[in-house]
């Protein structure tokens, strides 16, 4: 694993990686709240099938500058200058949870460069379908729903979250078994509560500002082009997932251009388990 941080336009982009140091490239874009760190879990699957695997940071979020203005659309053109910074050409992309959005974007607006997209327990828009809330995470509501009456408030409990996740990580660990069905709880038991919240205090690392923002973008129409999707994107999701619902996967393959979206249904699979699969997301990526 390398962890360093890269100029892109005059800004500091932290990036994470693990697999192949000489492998076709894959961006994997974290959740919310999440961050570069803890995708450790893709290092052994990357190295057997010779992929490296870039975790970088979005602005505001862990070790990468904040990007003024910065949108869902957009960061196609992020990823495309940190590419090029990076020295890399075509490439793939995973989003994990809140990252689809991101990844999706990239399927969108990254034209001949994007290789191939996967999603696992990706969300889907929230701004335009009836029911699109039913069934996610009661924490991403509660934030979805005070973000705006009440951003103090919220940016308050996210430091109180963090305060908790350092100093009693197994207790923080507890509170989000609370929701989580049983997949996921017995995934939480095999880890370290500290390893495991790593990647949490590290989304906090300057403040709030930039998870709320994340929030933010994901309620906001996302502004994608989803006829501008050519190549195949690979939807994951876990039938037990309590955080995001089977129902955002499918309203993301109905948007997709007829035979692009593939659904992979996971049995006994939840938000956090789904991590288990993640060779099998990387083997949808290399195999036609």
């Amino acid at each position: 694993m390398t962890d360093r941080r890269v100029t892109v336009h005059g800004r500091a982009v932290a990036v994470v990686e693990h697999g192949d140091p000489a492998g076709a490239p894959v961006f994997f874009f974290h959740g919310t709240p999440d961050s570069r760190l803890g995708k450790d879990f893709t290092d052994g699957p990357a190295r057997e099938r010779g992929l490296r695997v870039l975790c970088p940071d979005r602005g505001g979020i862990g070790r990468s500058d904040p990007v003024p203005g910065r949108t869902i659309a957009g960061y196609a053109g992020e990823v495309i200058a940190l590419a090029d910074a990076l020295g890399i050409d075509r490439f793939a992309t995973v989003g994990y949870s809140a990252g689809g959005p991101f990844a999706l974007a990239c399927a969108a607006g990254c034209g001949p460069r994007i290789t191939g997209t996967a999603l696992m327990a990706g969300a889907g828009p929230i701004d335009d379908r009836p029911g699109a809330r039913e069934g996610l995470a009661k924490s991403d509501l509660e934030m979805l729903d005070n973000l705006d009456d009440h951003p103090r408030r919220e940016a308050m409990m996210l430091r109180l979250q963090k305060w908790a996740s350092e100093i009693v990580p197994k207790t923080a660990v507890a509170q989000i078994a609370e929701e989580l069905t049983e997949p996921d709880r017995a995934f939480l038991a095999r880890r370290s509560p500290k390893e495991e919240m790593s990647f949490f205090v590290e989304s906090l690392r300057q403040g709030p500002a930039g998870v709320m923002e994340e929030y933010r973008l994901w309620a906001q129409p996302w502004k994608i082009d989803w006829s501008a999707v050519t190549t195949p994107v690979e939807i994951f999701q876990g039938e037990a997932d309590a955080m995001v619902p089977m129902h955002h996967a499918e309203d993301i393959a109905s948007r997709l251009p007829t035979g692009v979206g593939r659904l992979h249904r996971l049995p006994a699979t939840g938000h956090l388990s789904i991590q288990d699969h993640v060779g099998d997301v990387l083997d949808a990526l290399v195999t036609p």
